[in-house]
């Protein structure tokens, strides 16, 4: 019996080991996208700004950032949103060769956003018009993310309804300040996904393959409907 147990505390401490290994290894791509509109057949991406994340740390030392030519007209509601012109993206590179460089970027890490499926959306039809290729990453919502962790409890439910990324942020009480930038927008992704993963972790060691189940966002029931009313681009 002494055997047994000792064996059995073996593989235990040995699992967090290997586990704590795995986490140091875990990195991400937080990402954002500004675009012109929401129509995907009509509206294209205005910018791309992405983060890397190593465990819960913040990468600031590795982002991605450019802003591009959508090559089409810009809508009122656009210009306002962004503050870009179409004299200012006319200036600047189309779309291909900064597919090329996010690309090179992201690697094969998981992506995560907020309501990534509306970027996932973009960048699937962007990179198989231009690239010719498939963009399927995994992927990790922090919304569904968050409203799992409401339901159980984990955050306060007076956030329960919480939809817009200043409305999740003030959950984390993460200041934000100038929304509709990719890479600010990204930038506060990131920390809303920290605390997120602090708090996964907090009920399940084994957080990544967790993670990634809980939070994939074409099991979520949420995409392209009720919530898009609440959604900027």
């Amino acid at each position: 019996m002494r055997f047994v147990y000792l064996f059995s505390m073996f593989n235990f401490l040995r699992k967090k080991r290997i586990e704590s290994t795995i986490f140091q290894k875990r990195e991400f791509v937080v990402l954002d996208t500004e675009l012109t509109g929401l129509n995907k057949k009509e509206d294209h991406i205005v910018s791309i700004g992405a983060i890397l994340m190593k465990e819960r740390r913040i990468s600031l030392g590795d982002i991605f950032y450019r802003v591009l030519n959508p090559q089409c007209k810009l809508k009122r509601e656009s210009v306002l949103i962004h503050e870009l012109t179409s004299s200012e993206l006319e200036k600047c590179p189309k779309i291909k060769p900064i597919l090329m460089e996010f690309l090179n970027f992201i690697k094969d890490r998981p992506v995560v956003g907020h309501f990534i499926e509306i970027d996932l959306k973009f960048l699937r039809r962007e990179m198989k018009n231009n690239l010719k290729i498939k963009f399927e990453p995994v992927a990790i919502d922090t919304y569904i993310v968050f409203n799992w962790l409401i339901e159980r409890g984990l955050i306060s439910n007076k956030f329960r309804g919480a939809t817009s990324l200043t409305q999740i942020a003030e959950a984390f009480d993460i200041r934000v300040e100038n929304l509709h930038d990719a890479l600010y927008d990204a930038f506060i992704t990131a920390q809303i996904f920290q605390r997120e993963i602090a708090l996964i972790q907090s009920v399940q060691l084994s957080w990544f393959d967790f993670m990634k189940k809980i939070g994939r966002p074409n099991i979520s029931g949420y995409m392209f409907g009720q919530y898009e009313k609440n959604y900027q681009f």
